[in-house]
């Protein structure tokens, strides 16, 4: 069993400007690239910075609930992988930073929520301080 991240609606709409086009227990993760317009307050872009992805759909939410699922991290691994080929990232991206990119999905989407107890749903707020770092962290929303 691996703790993975999926959408949900539960706490749909307790922080402004909330939205979720994610069918609810679809796999997402913080894939995408962000924009130099978020805001680390979350009150400016397009919202790029405080939602996840997701996996099938390649649509967001700004929710996300800690599961666990039946799988390994090879093949979530290998699930975002294919996410990013469909969204046409990785030809993009190129090989090596593909990897980086992957690497640093597993540090925080799957890593990071390993303490992180079943059931507690998270938001986002990540943004680009404009030379290119993007900052990023994870919010219990709920407990």
């Amino acid at each position: 069993m691996l703790k993975v991240l999926v959408s949900t609606t539960q706490t749909q709409g307790k922080v402004e400007g909330d939205f979720c086009f994610v069918p609810e227990g679809e796999i997402v993760g913080r894939y995408g690239v962000i924009c130099d317009a978020e805001r680390e307050d979350g009150k400016g872009g397009c919202g790029c910075g405080r939602s996840f992805g997701g996996f099938m759909t390649l649509k967001a939410t700004t929710t996300a609930m800690v599961v666990e699922r039946p799988m390994t991290r090879e093949l979530w691994r290998d699930l975002a992988l294919a996410l990013h080929e469909r969204a046409g990232y990785a030809k993009a991206y190129g090989p090596e930073l593909m990897e980086t990119v992957l690497d640093e999905m597993m540090y925080f989407d799957i890593d990071k929520i390993a303490h992180v107890p079943v059931g507690t749903i998270l938001g986002r707020r990540a943004f680009n301080d404009a030379l290119g770092d993007a900052q990023d962290e994870l919010l219990h929303r709920v407990f």
